[in-house]
C-alpha cells in the first residue's frame, strides 16, 4: 500500500496543484492519501510503502517509520502509465536544487525526468545537485522545536551544523543576489522552501507540481 503525505508546506503554498494530484491519487486503489507527516508516522506498517513531495516529510518518516519504505512521488509518476503529464513545448526553464536533496541522487534524477516528460528543457545553475548551497530562507531561521521533537537525529545534526542565522531583511536581500542569476522567465522547484525563497527574491517560481498538473495555466 501507498500513503501519499501531501505536505502542509506544499498544501499552503500550492492549494490548487495539491488538491489535484490528491484527486488524482485518491482514484488509486494502492494509494492512501494521508494528512499531516506528523500523526500519520503512528498508522505505519512495515507494508506501506510512503510517498513523499517535501524533504521534511521524507526527512521525518526517515527516522520515525525505517519500517515503511519511502520513494518521492516523482519516482511513483513516472512509473504511472496513466499520468497526463502535459507538454510545455520544449520551453527553457531554470531548476533550482534543493540543499537537502544534495545527496539524493534519485530525486533529483527523478526531478529532471519528469520536466523531460513534459518535455522543458532545464537550465542548470553553476551549483546544481550535490554542490547546492540552497534552500530559501529554510536555513537562515532557527530550527522549529517541533521538528527536533519528532526526528531529532536528522533536525539536530542540520541545526548544529547547517544554519546561518541572520534577519528577516537580510534573508530578503540575498535572495534578491541569488535570484539575479536566474536567466528564465520560471524558475522551476520541487521544494516548498525553496518556492518561497525564489519567489521572495523577486523571481517567478513554480513548483514542479504545479507544472505537473497544469495548475499553472
Amino acid at each position: 500500500m501507498y500513503t501519499y503525505l501531501p505536505s502542509c508546506n506544499f498544501t499552503a503554498a500550492c492549494p490548487e496543484a495539491s488538491k489535484k494530484i490528491q484527486r488524482y491519487l485518491n482514484e488509486k486503489t494502492e494509494v492512501r492519501v494521508a494528512g499531516c507527516c506528523r500523526p500519520a508516522q503512528a498508522r505505519l506498517t512495515g507494508e506501506d510503502t510512503v510517498l513523499t513531495l517535501c524533504l521534511a516529510c521524507s526527512a521525518i518518516t526517515r527516522e520515525v517509520s525505517p519500517q515503511a519504505g519511502e520513494m518521492s512521488i516523482w519516482a511513483y509518476l513516472l512509473e504511472d502509465a496513466a499520468f497526463p503529464w502535459p507538454d510545455y513545448g520544449g520551453e527553457p526553464m531554470v531548476l533550482q536544487d534543493c540543499w537537502r536533496a544534495r545527496n539524493k541522487p534519485e530525486l533529483l534524477n527523478a526531478v529532471r525526468r519528469c520536466m523531460a516528460r513534459m518535455n522543458i528543457t532545464p537550465v542548470e545553475l553553476l551549483e546544481h545537485q550535490e554542490k547546492t548551497e540552497f534552500d530559501g530562507v529554510w536555513r537562515f531561521n532557527p530550527m522549529p522545536q517541533r521538528n527536533l521533537d519528532i526526528a531529532p537525529v536528522y533536525f539536530g545534526e542540520v541545526r548544529d551544523h547547517g544554519l546561518e542565522l541572520i534577519s528577516g531583511e537580510e534573508q530578503k536581500l540575498r535572495m534578491g543576489e541569488w535570484a539575479k542569476q536566474y536567466t528564465t522567465d520560471r524558475v522551476v522547484t520541487y521544494c516548498p522552501a525553496c518556492l518561497n525563497g525564489v519567489r521572495l527574491g523577486g523571481a517567478n517560481g513554480v513548483h514542479l507540481m504545479e507544472l505537473a498538473t497544469g495548475a499553472m495555466e
